[in-house]
């Protein structure tokens, strides 16, 4: 999209010879031109007066820029006047065609990763939303973009899901038994975590499970792929539900299988960091040696981590940093792969378990959407990808952390007590679904399938909304009142202005061309309009998407203050139509595209 910050920003820099940011252009007050540049930043890194270097620089930019006049203020402003009309003229073109060149460089998003032992609970879904619009925003940006979505199918929970199995199924209501699996497999684990806490020597039972199904080719071993493929395809219809795809499937069981961790301990081992310890406790322990990062990753309580036990077994450590090393393509490794899934989307979904050549990983960029108790582990990858040389990856690596999604009363969601019941994820957007029905029937006059179609839609724009407008900082506490508002901070308000646009568009029988305005809001509009992809490239940046939901919030209520000062069909006359007609259209790109990134389906009526 066309930018006169950034048009301005250019001419500073190259006029000055240093470096001049977006950030350092402001913008003033209105009397005050459209941007404003303190030269005295220049000044004092130049040893210059900065009234003398800011009529300088009047002088040199005025031939240059597509503006209206440059004046010099106060100690040192240099500020710009645009040529408001042309400017806004050229915004609106540029809403046509929005996005950006294509870039080498590959970002892999890592997200959900969800135990497949149960539904996805809202703080899974926050995970889900908060990953799938990062890598929509990755790809609007240019990115060649892959989401892979890790599945712990080994382990514990495993095991339990099993027990529960074998042990509670008969016990379930038929009216459960016929949900999908991702329930009642829920349910049966949940049953089963309370049975073992009042009967601690079960536990011995489970532990003989997962020696079964880590020894494979047995019936506990099928047994346990038969649940977690089950309750997996549950929680990715969930996952559709919410706008939310994938690329890629990964097992556990299949990297463990892999000879992915013998690679990478092969190559580590010939790094000096890397190194086995001698005496002590950890004796024959193969290492990793972290001491010269204790500064970034806090006091340890040993100067190393533990990549190998002196049995052989590998360490959760070991597991993630070779994992990490095959995203960024620094192995010589591939599994094989096969085709699990058509999404919803048209795009197929993969799966590691395959005997098929597919090219994954290879990322320049990895960003793994993880919760905030996990800040440790992730630093450690990040640290010993540094201390293992690899500072590029180790620099591109990011841990794009969130805080928990509450229950009312600040109680966390649990699978074992089971108290996800009714506020899991499929719980929670049919409940939208319905709330958002009967607004639907009370304000309008559509046929049932429409009010169903729109319904659906609404119901997962406030949902998504809801868990993506709170910063990643701040822990959630969902309220369907406030998600389902139409008249605040939601999706519901936001789609309400894209139909409402429509609407404009549908009543006034005029074509769309700008060529001037009369009132202030109008101008406002466009410049809010200007900033989109700047704002998009900031979420990126910050790996926050709360700033976007901000921006078309923003938007929006600039929106809605235009439709009721300056009407369309009561226009003075048709050329002045004709340029809101313009901005209209302008504001319908940009919103769609806005909602588009944040996973929502747009409405032309509502």
């Amino acid at each position: 999209m066309y930018n006169a910050k950034e048009e301005i920003a250019e001419e500073l820099e190259k006029f000055f010879g240093i470096d001049v940011s977006l950030n350092d252009i402001e913008i003033p007050e209105p009397e005050h031109g459209d941007f404003a540049y303190p030269a005295m930043k220049a000044a004092a890194e130049l040893g210059r007066n900065p009234r003398e270097l800011a009529e300088e620089a009047v002088e040199a930019l005025e031939e240059k820029l597509d503006v209206d006049r440059i004046e010099v203020a106060g100690p040192g402003y240099v500020n710009f006047y645009l040529d408001r009309s042309k400017f806004v003229k050229n915004i609106l073109e540029h809403t046509r065609d929005l996005g950006f060149d294509s870039r080498e460089e590959k970002v892999v998003v890592e997200h959900t990763s969800p135990n497949p032992n149960k539904p996805l609970h809202m703080g899974t879904m926050r995970c889900a939303v908060l990953g799938d619009t990062i890598a929509r925003i990755s790809d609007f940006l240019g990115y060649d973009v892959e989401v892979q979505d890790y599945i712990n199918d080994l382990g514990r929970q495993s095991a339990r899901s099993v027990y529960a199995y074998r042990n509670f199924f008969e016990e379930l209501p038929e009216e459960d038994r016929s949900k999908k699996a991702d329930f009642w497999v829920g349910q049966l684990y949940s049953k089963a975590g309370q049975h073992i806490e009042e009967n601690p020597s079960e536990e011995e039972k489970v532990s003989e499970i997962i020696q079964e199904i880590e020894k494979g080719g047995n019936d506990t071993a099928e047994l346990k792929d038969e649940l977690v493929g089950k309750s997996l395809r549950g929680q990715l219809e969930t996952a559709y539900r919410s706008n939310v795809f994938y690329d890629l499937l990964i097992f556990e069981k299949d990297v463990v299988a892999s000879d992915l961790l013998d690679k990478a301990m092969d190559k580590l081992k010939r790094l000096d960091e890397v190194y086995e310890v001698e005496e002590g406790e950890d004796k024959g322990c193969l290492v990793i040696n972290l001491s010269k990062f204790e500064s970034e990753l806090g006091e340890m309580k040993k100067p190393y981590k533990i990549l190998l036990r002196s049995d052989g077994t590998a360490t959760y450590t070991a597991k993630d940093i070779a994992f990490t090393m095959w995203k960024f393509g620094l192995l010589n490794h591939e599994f094989g792969y096969k085709k699990f899934d058509e999404q919803p989307s048209g795009d197929c979904l993969w799966s590691t378990g395959g005997e098929e050549e597919k090219s994954f990983g290879d990322a320049g960029k990895v960003i793994n959407v993880v919760g905030a108790p996990q800040k440790f582990p992730m630093k450690v990858i990040k640290y010993s990808l540094k201390a293992l040389g690899y500072e590029e990856a180790a620099e591109k690596f990011s841990h794009m952390h969130f805080k928990f999604v509450y229950l009312p009363g600040k109680v966390a969601y649990s699978g074992r007590k089971g108290n996800w019941v009714g506020k899991h994820g499929d719980a929670v957007l049919e409940k939208a679904r319905e709330l958002a029905l009967e607004e639907i029937q009370d304000r309008y006059d559509f046929d049932e399938d429409k009010e169903e179609e729109i319904a659906e839609k609404v119901g997962t724009a406030a949902v998504r909304y809801f868990l993506l407008k709170y910063t990643r900082e701040k822990d959630i506490d969902f309220s369907f009142e406030k998600a389902l508002d139409w008249e605040g901070d939601s999706g519901p308000y936001l789609l309400y202005s894209v139909a409402r646009a429509y609407g404009i568009e549908e009543k006034a029988d005029v074509e769309p061309e700008f060529t001037r305005y009369e009132h202030e809001v109008e101008y406002e509009l466009a410049r809010e309009i200007e900033r989109f992809e700047s704002v998009v490239e900031r979420s990126f940046e910050a790996e926050e998407p709360a700033k976007l939901c901000y921006y078309l919030k923003e938007m929006a209520e600039t929106f809605n203050s235009f439709y009721h000062k300056c009407p369309v069909k009561g226009a003075d006359d048709e050329a002045l139509a004709s340029s809101r007609m313009a901005l209209v259209h302008g504001y319908i790109n940009v919103m769609e595209e806005g909602l588009s990134l944040l996973g929502i389906e747009s409405l032309e009526e509502m």
